[in-house]
């Protein structure tokens, strides 16, 4: 069992590319010669064609199942994982774990501007506004939120990098998105297959430290005529910190809007399973009771075998 399940990037949409691209190093844009934006518009609609045209462009939503696995100080835990995710307006539900005494359920509706946890089957929190602003960042570096909602925002600026401009092995052609914030999410593009494979980004914590994430994404399929890569692996900083394998996937459900509310609690079941946890904390403490009237019974019966003696 994990010692504690852990949830993946705080957004999963699999849009959010990458592919193992090693000690790639790009110039930066003050360096280049022009913002070749002309240039990345057609990388970006190349792309678009290579992961289904249309059919990419009018996903709505997706549910998916699969393996999830963290790394962390040398440790590999592994669990089953749920995704639901609605992307206009964003709307996403994750759940980790097998049983519903061990799970893990994350809930975040951008249209309500609310999020929720449920731990187990009956401890639910409201997520705090300030963890909800973490997480549409997240979103808003989402190469899918870029694309359909983000290319023509006022102060967007894209760059492209060609294979010149990209340590490696001549394989990749690169787009930066960069918008009025000054906050840059690089995406890199097989020049074969015109796919994006990489995405990298880089964000602050709360401590105020720089750190680099990177989305490398592999085993490409077409689902519903989108071509959908179903490993995605996520670097932190030039380690391994996760990794997610996509079993079975579907897109444009019906999604129940309940799946983006705050988790339902069976109040009965809960009520039951509070009256066994008290009878059960009830015989604990009659048999720890009886375990110390044993034990000062043996006291003294030490004591009064030392007096005759």
């Amino acid at each position: 069992m994990l010692e504690k399940l852990r949830e993946p990037c705080r957004w999963r949409g699999w849009f959010t590319v990458g592919a193992g691209i090693l000690a790639t190093t790009l110039v930066m844009p003050s360096l280049a010669q022009d913002s070749g934006e002309e240039k990345a518009r057609k990388v970006i609609d190349a792309a678009v064609t290579a992961m289904g045209g249309d059919a990419y462009l009018e996903v709505r939503n997706s549910h998916a199942t699969g393996r999830y696995f963290f790394f962390r100080k040398g440790r590999k835990g592994f669990t089953r994982y749920r995704d639901w995710t609605v992307y206009d307006p964003v709307k996403s539900r994750f759940e980790l774990g097998k049983k519903e005494k061990e799970q893990r359920v994350s809930v975040h509706n951008m249209e309500l501007n609310k999020g929720w946890t449920l731990e187990g089957e009956f401890d639910v929190e409201e997520i705090p506004e300030k963890e909800l602003d973490s997480w549409m960042k997240g979103v808003r570096k989402d190469l899918n939120f870029l694309i359909k909602q983000r290319l023509d925002e006022e102060g967007m600026s894209l760059y492209y990098y060609g294979p010149d401009d990209i340590a490696g092995q001549g394989e990749f052609e690169a787009v930066e998105f960069l918008d009025a914030s000054n906050n840059s999410v690089v995406v890199f593009f097989n020049l074969n297959s015109h796919l994006p494979e990489k995405v990298e980004n880089e964000f602050t914590d709360d401590t105020g430290l720089r750190h680099k994430r990177e989305w490398e994404f592999y085993n490409w399929h077409t689902v519903q005529g989108v071509h959908t890569p179903l490993r995605t692996d996520i670097y932190l900083d030039g380690n391994i910190a996760q990794q997610l394998f996509i079993e079975d996937l579907a897109y444009n459900l019906q999604i129940p809007e309940s799946h983006f509310l705050e988790p339902a609690i069976d109040e009965k079941k809960k009520a039951k399973w509070e009256e066994k946890m008290a009878k059960r904390l009830k015989k604990q403490e009659e048999r720890d009771a009886k375990a110390q009237r044993e034990a000062e019974k043996e006291r003294q019966k030490r004591r009064k075998g030392r007096r005759i003696d």
